[in-house]
């Protein structure tokens, strides 16, 4: 886990400071080498506690992001990143209620934060990775999630996360 926060934190500070990702950038994946991603995904699965981990590093960012509010979460193409790699583990993980509970408060700081921010689909694929993985679906009205696919259908991960949220069905009335 420790070389998994030096690959973040060694992004988290070049992004910082070539302003390469700014909460209104649709930067969607991280600028690691291959070998760093592999490694990424392979601390995660070896984590005693994964989706606690994912969820730490998003609530408690490495280098600390300036935004309206006091505590105000920002996602950024790290934390895509991270979840993406989740989502691959996501079907074997054991959730506990504790972290569930704070996936749902998240999720409800980033719907506030898509309210206010609709131009960064960013804060909108964050928020819908993060029902995927949490399995968070049914604490949020069905009808208003299905239409936030129309804001990241552009990424790769919209395609599953439309599959995992259960609306394959519903796909006749939207194009992907």
């Amino acid at each position: 886990m420790r070389e998994l926060k030096y690959l973040l934190s060694k992004y988290a500070a070049t992004s910082y400071m070539d302003d390469q990702l700014s909460p209104t950038t649709d930067e969607t994946s991280l600028q690691l080498l291959p070998s760093d991603e592999t490694d990424i995904l392979v601390d995660l699965q070896e984590s005693s506690d994964p989706a606690k981990f994912v969820l730490d590093i998003i609530l408690n960012p490495i280098i600390p992001r300036c935004k309206k509010g006091d505590h105000a979460v920002i996602i950024d193409g790290s934390n895509i990143f991270l979840l993406e790699q989740l989502m691959k583990i996501s079907p074997s993980l054991k959730i506990s209620p504790c972290v569930k509970k704070d996936a749902l408060k998240l999720a409800l700081d980033l719907k506030v934060n898509m309210k206010e921010n609709t131009e960064n689909s960013l804060v909108v694929l964050g928020f819908l990775l993060l029902l995927s993985i949490y399995e968070l679906l049914t604490s949020f009205d069905e009808d208003e999630v299905l239409e936030l696919f129309a804001f990241v259908a552009q990424h790769k991960i919209a395609v599953e996360l439309f599959r995992t949220l259960g609306f394959a069905n519903k796909l006749s009335g939207i194009l992907i």
